[in-house]
């Protein structure tokens, strides 16, 4: 049986939770507001948290699991716009990895 975990869109978005947990820690300002960090947090780890509900049930439930994690993609997207706004934290980069990372989620939702 394959595993979820050799899925190139659920390790990329594993990795990407590692970086929002950093971007959390070395950011005081950003720390301190904790029902933001708390947002951030919780949409990045949904990403692949839904990746992998999805990935031990049918096709259809999968494509569904995949639109759900391309939802919290972008809510990840907007927080991180608001996380510039409010903190004046550049995250464009970090920004720019979900939308590859979104991208790169409908095309696989599309291959099968």
């Amino acid at each position: 049986m394959k595993n979820v975990k050799n899925l190139r869109i659920y390790i990329k978005a594993i990795e990407l939770v590692g970086k929002i947990y950093d971007l959390v820690r070395k950011n005081q300002n950003l720390s301190r507001d904790f029902s933001l960090c708390d947002q951030l947090k919780r949409a990045s780890v949904s990403v692949p948290a839904n990746i992998s509900e999805g990935y031990a049930r049918s096709k259809k439930q999968f494509k569904n699991y995949l639109e759900i994690a391309k939802g919290s993609d972008n809510e990840v997207i907007t927080l991180l716009d608001i996380v510039e706004l409010v903190c004046k934290i550049n995250t464009d980069e970090l920004q720019n990895e979900y939308e590859i990372l979104a991208k790169q989620i409908t095309a696989f939702s599309n291959s099968f």
